[in-house]
């Protein structure tokens, strides 16, 4: 069975006061608040062990029924931190987790779903057209994103880090992945081994950390329908003005 996860604690500071009363993913699309389409993407693919990670203004998720994690240092940690408070959950469980400031489809779940393996991503590969709408200068928000593939599988092989140029971006992390508790046990292994400070380090550049010593063992897989990510103020303007 595979349980679920949303990452739910950060404020969302640079949406500065819009978030002031409440957390980013209650904003509304499509008439739903972002939180409850995400949820809606994993019951519509039998995910029904859902946890919700929380912290800042947790209280507006009371009427939330379902698992609830606290994060009651979200204001002095990173999301990665947020992911490590479930880790009773994955050292068991075969685990997708999703951001819960993005929009997706629900075909977003199923990739992660049915694709077998330990730590797999998913890959948005309409990236260009998107940063392009949200930045006049995509370069100065876009980071390096490399696969390579071996016996039809790709593996990546770089997340991260800034580029000047396009040839270092194969696509971008969606926000969306899948970790299995053999996987979990490898993060908890290098985390312990490198030292890792869990509470100041997001999760693509805990990602980049753990490439470095451990090869071959993230998968990608790739994802082109939509996808949003609510990060600014102008992310949401062009959001609600996309509607459809």
């Amino acid at each position: 069975m595979i349980n679920g996860i949303i990452l739910a604690a950060g404020r969302g500071s640079r949406l500065k006061n819009l978030t002031k009363y409440k957390p980013k993913s209650f904003y509304i699309y499509n008439n739903k608040r972002i939180i409850d389409l995400i949820l809606e993407n994993f019951k519509f693919n039998k995910i029904k062990n859902i946890s919700l990670v929380l912290g800042y203004r947790r209280k507006s998720f009371k009427n939330y029924n379902y698992n609830k994690i606290l994060n009651l240092e979200w204001n002095k940690s990173n999301i990665f931190y947020s992911l490590y408070k479930a880790k009773k959950i994955l050292r068991k469980n075969h685990t997708i987790i999703s951001y819960a400031d993005i929009i997706f489809k629900k075909e977003a779940i199923k990739k992660l779903k049915d694709q077998k393996g330990d730590l797999i991503i998913l890959n948005y590969t309409n990236w260009r057209h998107n940063w392009k709408n949200r930045y006049k200068k995509p370069l100065k928000d876009l980071e390096t994103f490399k696969f390579s593939k071996k016996n039809k599988i790709n593996y990546l092989t770089a997340i991260g880090k800034k580029t000047k140029s396009y040839k270092d971006i194969n696509g971008q992390f969606c926000g969306l992945f899948k970790i299995s508790p053999r996987g979990w046990m490898k993060i908890e292994k290098f985390i312990k081994e490198k030292k890792i400070n869990i509470k100041k380090i997001d999760i693509t550049s805990f990602l980049s950390k753990f490439l470095e010593t451990n090869k071959k063992v993230i998968q990608v897989v790739n994802y082109s329908k939509e996808w949003f990510e609510v990060d600014t103020i102008s992310d949401l303007k062009f959001l609600m003005a996309n509607e459809k």
